[in-house]
């Protein structure tokens, strides 16, 4: 141990100045750069903050248009619903009318038809009345040309039915 001793007495002096350098560096270097390393931080820690509240505030920014958005979808969810709805309303609607159409033209078919027919058996009978009206005439006219008996005029009734059944069916 006396040589350490020894050696640290003999060193002292190198010792004294080694630490006084030491001290004087670290003053000058506290001096001079603590400053610039000190503000350097600062400049650091106010940039880092300056972009933590932009990025907060952009996050705001894009949770609120998010939120924007999605009542934006549920809007035109709803509003498709309404459109198809209305389009089925509209499709009924159309398909209705369309059946009352069809219906209505059946009708007016129908009744047409049956006038048709109507006229037609009006045509028919007054054919056959006029029919009737020269077989008669015929009859009476043969009947007043010629006295006839019983047998006689029976005979001529007969023929008289006879050629207009046989006319109705040329007809």
């Amino acid at each position: 141990m006396d040589a350490i001793v020894n050696f640290l007495i003999e060193q002292a002096d190198s010792f004294y100045w080694a630490i006084t350098v030491f001290v004087i560096f670290v003053l000058i270097l506290i001096k001079a750069g603590v400053k610039p390393i000190v503000s350097a931080l600062d400049a650091r820690e106010a940039k880092i903050k300056t972009e933590l509240e932009e990025s907060e505030v952009a996050y705001s920014k894009a949770k609120d248009l998010q939120a924007q958005l999605d009542e934006q979808l549920r809007g035109a969810e709803a509003k498709i619903s309404e459109m198809m709805a209305e389009a089925r309303r509209d499709g009924e609607t159309a398909k209705a009318a369309l059946l009352e159409e069809g219906r209505v033209e059946l009708e007016a078919t129908r009744q047409r038809t049956m006038r048709e027919i109507k006229g037609a058996h009006q045509a028919a009978l007054v054919e056959v009345r006029k029919e009737m009206a020269d077989i008669a005439t015929l009859a009476a006219s043969k009947i007043m040309s010629r006295e006839l008996d019983t047998n006689a005029h029976q005979d001529l009734v007969f023929a008289a039915v006879e050629e207009l059944a046989a006319q109705a069916e040329a007809n």
